[in-house]
């Protein structure tokens, strides 16, 4: 079973007068356990079908599909419910909130489940190890360094164990230790099991020979 199908899915916006499709058609699959990305120039459409991959971004007509679980047609609670489930999203801005601790603001996504349980707290303290800010649990967000704060969000996405993470530029704006160090994780997180889908534009992570695929967009399309 394919981690994430897509079949002939379209997104349009309305731009004032102008209608804007920002993907255009695509269709693919991705296995699980693989690591893919999704790379082209700032307004290829990436970050959209990226989106709607997590079941982030409705599409205006095509299927969409989690795990065999389709999204398209449910209602807005129950997509959300699926994506709780099944899918880590990572932003591009991170959305850490500053004024709290590293540890709240990984478990911030388990608030609306009834807060964490001992377990979750236990793999939120044990990642925060593995990707080296153990001694920073208690630390404020806003005392993080750039590639710390990269990590940080992903452990939280990591937290309630999803089987597909997805990820918004995860190495822009960093320096070449850090970049290296975040592709070192998602190949890890791949080796394990996850699926990992990054939209990017950064060479350091698109052209890294551990990706078992790079998918090239341009103007809303897949280009082969």
């Amino acid at each position: 079973m394919s981690a994430i199908a897509l079949e002939d899915v379209r997104k349009r916006y309305r731009d004032g007068a102008t209608r804007v499709e920002a993907v255009a058609g695509v269709t693919l699959e991705v296995p699980e356990g693989a690591l893919w990305v999704l790379r082209g120039p700032s307004g290829s459409g990436k970050t959209t079908l990226l989106g709607v991959m997590g079941g982030m971004v409705t599409p205006t007509s095509g299927a969409v599909r989690v795990l065999g679980e389709e999204l398209t047609h449910l209602r807005d609670h129950h997509r959300t419910e699926v994506r709780r489930r099944k899918v880590g999203f990572v932003f591009q801005d991170l959305s850490l909130i500053d004024g709290m601790s590293v540890r709240e603001n990984v478990l911030l996504p388990l608030v609306p489940l009834g807060g964490a349980t001992r377990e979750q707290v236990a793999r939120a303290e044990a990642l925060l190890a593995r990707v080296g800010l153990g001694d920073r649990i208690d630390a404020r967000a806003s005392r993080l360094s750039g590639g710390q704060r990269q990590r940080a969000a992903i452990v939280r996405a990591l937290v309630p164990s999803p089987p597909v993470l997805l990820l918004d530029e995860p190495t822009a704006h960093l320096d070449t230790d850090n970049a290296r160090e975040i592709v070192d994780l998602l190949a890890s997180l791949r080796d394990e099991g996850t699926t990992v889908v990054a939209a990017t534009h950064d060479p350091r992570l698109h052209d890294d020979p551990r990706i078992d695929r790079a998918v090239l967009m341009r103007d809303g399309s897949l280009v082969e």
